[in-house]
């Protein structure tokens, strides 16, 4: 059986990731109205609406509800291109989508008020989701959730835009310590604390820096300076892949 892990980098921080003929969507659909990071291209867009219409992809993750992991309007096209689509998120997002196309879609919100973890499967795997406090103290009500994922014996964890903790690494270390792919915004390998409490807890085979702000707006030299903590770092973590470019497969 062939479990090569392909991920498709979508959106800012958006993946489509297959494992053997099983797919799932996380943060597919992003459009920022800040203009700080990038939106799912329209080819990228049009092709994942197509495989959505035809079955190929059965269950989409959404986060949380900002802009730049969750587009309302690319959501509801994927569930008139298929009713019975299966959407997972936040009670924010799942609210919105009922108002905006009611009756459609399979959806499960995740209580804000859940303690513990969520646990269901989907067509080709298991996924585990808990809520997780967002980066930035402004967003400190945001309902965000991290995703652990298995498909095929491989795990994957995605945890949204969580701040990087040691309670977080080490909830993901209690499921699994030694993940296939962990995807994550690339502040959380390109910051050394942030690298000291993920080292800390988890081993990950690969890692996936995502959520790259454009390039006309990193003026701070984000990413520059993210590369060159990754390139000196001596903590026995991978080096990560970095998402610049939109619509690209990784074979991991």
């Amino acid at each position: 059986m062939n479990t090569e892990i392909t991920i498709r980098h979508t959106a800012s921080a958006g993946t489509l990731i297959k494992i053997g003929r099983n797919s799932i969507g996380v943060d597919i659909f992003s459009r920022d109205l800040n203009g700080l990071y990038p939106d799912t291209p329209a080819g990228v867009k049009a092709e994942l609406l197509e495989i959505i219409g035809a079955g190929g992809i059965e269950t989409i993750l959404f986060t949380h509800g900002h802009g730049d992991h969750f587009c309302l309007e690319d959501t509801v096209e994927a569930l008139k291109r298929n009713p019975e689509l299966v959407i997972i998120s936040t009670e924010e997002v799942i609210g919105r989508l009922c108002e905006a196309a009611p009756g459609k879609g399979k959806l499960y919100a995740v209580s804000l008020k859940e303690k513990g973890n969520v646990k269901t499967e989907f067509p080709g795997g298991f996924l585990e989701l808990f809520n997780s406090k967002h980066m930035g103290e402004e967003y400190g009500e945001v309902q965000n959730l991290t995703c652990m994922l298995e498909m095929e014996g491989k795990k994957l964890v995605l945890p949204g835009d969580a701040w990087p903790k040691e309670e977080l690494f080490a909830r993901i270390g209690a499921w699994s310590s030694k993940p296939d792919v962990l995807i994550v915004p690339f502040p959380v390998v390109g910051l050394p604390s942030s690298r000291r409490m993920l080292a800390a807890y988890l081993k990950p085979v690969h890692i996936l820096a995502l959520h790259l702000p454009r390039p006309e707006m990193d003026r701070q030299n984000w990413l520059a300076s993210a590369k060159a903590v990754c390139e000196r770092a001596k903590d026995g973590l991978p080096k990560p892949f970095f998402g610049e470019t939109l619509g690209k497969v990784y074979h991991l």
